[in-house]
């Protein structure tokens, strides 16, 4: 009997917790690609904020979209053309490098969202800092096609070259 309860509720947890989002388009390319089938956590950002390094589901322009947080409240944002240092660190694969130009500061609430494939997506370098509101959840699985399932953890972007700043970094 608690088999079969115990089953029931992974269930329901999967069904309400879990969202599946197919990737539209290569603006997150080389980390996501075209087609791939990604599984969002829905339910972590009810219970704590956006981390920097994690991919995010967010509802932009009326369209969920998957892409990188790359700076979160507090921390300063300097952009020039495509180039984006956080904390006053460049982001290598944005191509900067160097002393940053004069920054901002983004206030509570706010974060900054990257497209790792600058030259197809619109990001925050585009349209600006957004509201945590339009951020849904942690994309945290690849499940299709099945030679990429596996973890989206929240540190891979270190390992792609990215170089994200770390807290007090």
């Amino acid at each position: 009997m608690a088999l079969p309860v115990a089953f029931a509720a992974a269930i329901l947890f999967a069904l309400l917790c879990l969202r599946p989002v197919r990737v539209a388009g290569w603006s997150m390319y080389p980390l996501l690609r075209h087609g791939q089938l990604v599984l969002v956590d829905v339910l972590s950002y009810r219970l704590r904020p956006p981390r920097r390094g994690e991919i995010a589901l967010a509802r932009l322009g009326g369209m969920p979209v998957l892409k990188l947080v790359a700076a979160a409240p507090g921390d300063t944002i300097a952009v020039q053309g495509a180039m984006v240092w956080v904390n006053g660190q460049p982001l290598e694969a944005t191509g900067a490098q160097g002393e940053p130009p004069p920054g901002r500061r983004l206030g509570p609430g706010r974060y900054f969202l990257l497209s790792l494939a600058a030259d197809v997506g619109r990001d925050s370098r585009h349209h600006g800092p957004v509201d945590r509101r339009v951020l849904l959840g942690r994309a945290w699985l690849r499940l299709w096609p099945p030679a990429a399932l596996r973890p989206l953890p929240e540190r891979e972007a270190d390992r792609r070259g990215l170089a994200m700043p770390g807290p007090g970094r």
